[in-house]
């Protein structure tokens, strides 16, 4: 049992520090068609938004909020059940990640803070002995915006806004930001 349970642990500490906080193109994730067909990342009049979070327009504005930008320090440690890291970038956002293991319970959130105001999160929780993972996003002032259970590995989650009808979004919806490696390592300025 306990080879297994620092197995697991290792592999969580490995993928937290793989998504790291790194610079995103949130014009990939979600993109909204304007006038003429072209696409663009600041939408146009009578445009339709598409890509993973496209269903969920909730998570769509509030991810576009805080896109992290320019040049970044990334910082972070771990521990056998538990991983952290910070990524700080030039236009003042910053993303941390928490993971943690209990020996029942895998968790990782997601804080993105602009100029040290609170953005989102994300708490994500999976069972140790489950498929399932359950996502809920929180805004700015801290409430609920979105929740969402899967049961498999079909690559979607159906995310309800505002206590809505679920509506199914990929799981790259609720990873709006990108991987790590155009960051330098060291401590946030």
């Amino acid at each position: 049992m306990i080879p297994r349970t620092i197995l697991l642990a290792g592999m969580f500490v490995g993928v937290v520090l793989m998504i790291g906080c790194g610079r995103t193109e949130m014009e990939t994730l979600v993109r909204v068609a304007g006038s003429g067909g072209s696409d663009t990342s600041t939408g146009g009049a009578g445009g339709a938004v598409s890509g993973p979070c496209a269903e969920a327009t909730c998570l769509t504005s509030l991810f576009q909020t805080c896109v992290p930008e320019g040049s970044c320090y990334l910082q972070g440690g771990a521990s056998p059940s538990a991983s952290y890291n910070t990524g700080c970038y030039a236009n003042g956002v910053t993303v941390s990640y928490l993971g943690s293991y209990n020996g029942s319970n895998v968790t990782r959130n997601l804080t993105v803070r602009r100029n040290a105001v609170l953005c989102y999160s994300i708490d994500e929780s999976t069972p140790t002995n489950a498929n399932a993972v359950t996502y809920v996003v929180h805004g700015a002032d801290g409430e609920e915006v979105a929740t969402g259970t899967t049961a498999d590995k079909s690559g979607t989650v159906p995310m309800a806004c505002n206590g809505g009808q679920p509506t199914p979004v990929s799981v790259l919806c609720l990873s709006p930001v990108g991987d790590n490696s155009a960051c330098n390592l060291g401590t946030c300025p």
